[in-house]
């Protein structure tokens, strides 16, 4: 089922370079795996609703998530599904495709970002300050222990970040993100469909120079289902992004050896 959005106009100060000629339009992706408890909430939760053009993208869910959706009777709502699960990252590239909006929202669909947070996240971006902006927990609050491997990762990658971009983004892997359209529109050839998405859109965002701004936000532990989350395939995603776009920013990879390259071929796509 896919419901057509609406577009709606936004009282706020907005740069002249975002409007459009029946206002601003605010798209917010929801990736979706077997949330019933969560997602009718999480859209309820968004403020003004109404005004957005949501994209709930369902990524296969066996469970009542989709009934739950469409009990709200919402006609902002449209709804993206996957015959068969493709995993995070394949589920915020297909939402990419789908929208109209001028600055487009992500949010988990499991209840642990904050809708109501939403405006803290897009108003950098409507001040022109940022192109991308990302909600972090570390520069927020966190309801619960960050495990400890997750904070050695992100550690890592912002690192990474610094010393290859000279950007500093902590909570790199956070999923609570806002962006204007035209940095979607110049991202092409993404090489991840899971979660290695998070970082790769960062790495990409920095090498085409564009400004990533961190704003605190709440996160929230989740009271529901279960984590999809694979810790071993997330190391592997991770570190062979960095890896590829190490070799891209160098420009060595004429002096990787042929079966190195074998083994990259399947992920890396020349420029």
């Amino acid at each position: 089922m896919v419901l057509e959005s609406q577009k709606h106009q936004i009282e706020l100060d907005i740069p002249p370079n975002l409007h459009k000629k029946d206002g601003l339009v605010i798209s917010v992706i929801i990736p979706l795996y077997n949330e019933e408890k969560t997602i009718k909430k999480v859209i309820n939760r968004i403020p003004n609703h109404r005004v957005y053009e949501i994209i709930v993208v369902d990524d296969g869910s066996t469970d009542k998530s989709l009934e739950k959706i469409q009990e709200l009777e919402q006609d902002n709502i449209k709804i993206i599904s996957h015959k068969e699960n493709k995993g995070y990252g394949s589920s915020i590239l297909t939402g990419f495709k789908y929208t109209t909006g001028d600055i487009i929202v992500t949010i988990d669909s499991d209840g642990q970002h904050d809708p109501e947070q939403i405006p803290l996240l897009i108003k950098p971006i409507l001040e022109d300050k940022a192109d991308i902006v990302v909600g972090s927990r570390y520069l927020g609050t966190c309801n619960y222990k960050i495990p400890l491997h997750t904070q050695i990762g992100e550690k890592f990658v912002g690192n990474v970040l610094k010393y290859l971009f000279h950007k500093e983004v902590g909570n790199n892997q956070s999923g609570f993100r806002a962006f204007r359209k035209d940095c979607i529109d110049t991202f092409e050839n993404f090489l991840y469909t899971d979660f290695g998405l998070c970082t790769e859109i960062l790495f990409k965002a920095s090498n085409h120079n564009f400004r990533i701004m961190e704003v605190p936000i709440t996160l929230k532990k989740r009271n529901y289902g279960t984590s999809y989350v694979n810790l071993l395939q997330i190391i592997i995603s991770i570190g062979s992004c960095i890896v590829l776009y190490t070799f891209k920013k160098f420009r060595i990879l004429k002096f990787v050896p042929n079966l190195v390259k074998m083994g990259l071929e399947k992920r890396i796509i020349k420029k």
